[in-house]
């Protein structure tokens, strides 16, 4: 089985034209768990794809049920 990676991590859900959806909050902190290659992000039931080459607004994973742009980043490593 692969390795997978703990992090406590920030989501941020982005808009078409780059700004974060929620206005008053910016972001979801918490863990989220990456494959080892970090191309897959999964958090609070949602799985995150990576985007290759970067999101279009400063994206850099993309949801797999909808199609919703985010902006993940990692803090804090846990594992």
């Amino acid at each position: 089985m692969a390795k997978k990676h703990k992090f406590i991590a920030s989501i941020t859900q982005m808009t078409k034209n780059g700004a974060p959806v929620y206005a008053g909050c910016e972001h979801y902190s918490g863990e989220a768990v990456f494959t080892s290659t970090f191309n897959t992000c999964y958090f609070d039931g949602v799985t995150l794809i990576k985007i290759k080459g970067g999101g279009i607004n400063d994206s850099n994973y993309k949801c797999e049920e909808s199609g919703e742009s985010y902006r993940v980043m990692k803090f804090k490593k846990l594992q």
